[in-house]
């Protein structure tokens, strides 16, 4: 898990222009009682996007970027999601213009050295011309590529009874409050790992509520790095190593779990409506830009599946009107508020569900996300 961390952290370019956050104007907040009347803005299930060019080549929810080339070759370090921005203005339906007419039907399952070609064919009434990839098999270099296997981490949110049947260290080698990286640490309930397996090291910290019921989601954990494994056993024996931040006696291990099966899961748009929020943001305090990894209260009981691409949303702002002033109880006169609606400030694309909560890759960012952040339909 060292490497895929560290390929992470390498792999993603984050601008390093500083980031405000603009204090003074209240969101504009749903009535408690009966519908939400910016609902509409959310998105909807196979809703034709709002933002896309007059230009652009629309067929039905389809829309094709304008820019797009005819044949595009698969390079290393290639994302699903960059091919299909390269073909489409709507990525999520790269699977609906996948040719299946051909020998290798699953539209993620492309390696660098392949050939991509986008065609039009007849359409199924009308007569109308839609797109249609296909792909010609190249050298097959290396892995087949993903849009999520770089992006891989380990969970921020984790259940109370996970959190306490983990393993934990009682001491390290020099018997040190704060450990340093390189050490010696002793570990406990460390079961069914060989020499040489990795483990992060993690604490708990504070507990994350549902915005909406109020209901626990679970505890969000802090990551301070890793260990290796030197000696199995009762207490086991293990090495810290890539420590980001402090480690300490009573800081618990999280053992890897198989997720390949995961990583390659085609991007795709949910065809049911779904409403949520944002209510954590990977390693950042209120903001965050594209190729972060935002937390959201929804998961499996809501039927978000890896690969759903999801629309992320700011809430509107109220504002004063310039002209209209009306009368407080008190009398006095006052400018009238108005309401802005939401918009859309980013996509989102799962990659890792629980139960109760979801993870996904902010994506194509036109402003920072935020806590607090509506999650909707593409």
């Amino acid at each position: 898990m060292r490497d895929s961390s560290s390929f992470f952290w390498k792999s993603v370019l984050i601008s390093t222009a500083s980031v405000f956050v603009l204090n003074g104007c209240g969101a504009t907040a749903p009535a408690k009682n009966g519908p939400d009347p910016y609902d509409k803005y959310y998105g909807q299930p196979n809703a034709q996007s709002r933002d896309v060019a007059d230009s652009a080549f629309q067929h039905g929810d389809i829309v094709v970027n304008p820019s797009a080339p005819r044949t595009y070759v698969v390079q290393k370090g290639d994302t699903l999601w960059g091919i299909a921005r390269k073909f489409l203005n709507t990525p999520w339906y790269w699977p609906e213009v996948w040719d299946k007419n051909q020998r290798i039907q699953n539209p993620h399952l492309i390696y660098p050295g392949d050939v991509l070609t986008l065609d039009y064919v007849d359409g199924a009434s009308g007569g109308k011309l839609t797109p249609r990839i296909r792909i010609e098999r190249g050298g097959r270099e290396g892995q087949p590529i993903s849009s999520l296997i770089p992006f891989m981490a380990w969970p921020r949110v984790l259940d109370e009874a996970t959190i306490d049947n983990a393993p934990y260290i009682i001491a390290s080698q020099d018997d040190h409050y704060l450990i340093t990286e390189g050490e010696r640490i002793y570990v406990r309930n460390l079961r069914n790992v060989h020499e040489g397996s990795r483990c992060a090291i993690f604490h708990k910290n504070k507990p994350l509520l549902d915005p909406q019921t109020g209901a626990l989601l679970g505890y969000e954990v802090t990551y301070a790095g890793y260990s290796r494994v030197e000696r199995p056993g009762d207490p086991a024996t293990a090495t810290v190593l890539d420590l980001k931040r402090e480690a300490k006696r009573g800081d618990r291990l999280l053992t890897p779990t198989d997720e390949t099966r995961d990583m390659n899961m085609p991007i795709q748009s949910p065809n049911f409506k779904v409403r949520g929020d944002v209510v954590a943001l990977f390693d950042a305090e209120a903001v965050s830009g594209s190729y972060m990894i935002a937390t959201i209260n929804k998961g499996l009981r809501d039927n978000i599946r890896v690969g759903h691409t999801l629309g992320v949303y700011a809430q509107g702002r109220n504002v004063s009107d310039p002209y209209k002033r009306e009368k407080n109880r008190t009398g006095a006169v006052l400018p009238v508020n108005v309401g802005l609606p939401p918009e859309k400030v980013a996509n989102m694309v799962v990659y890792k569900v629980t139960d109760k909560v979801s993870y996904g890759l902010i994506l194509d960012a036109t402003r920072e996300t935020r806590i607090g952040d509506k999650i909707g339909n593409p």
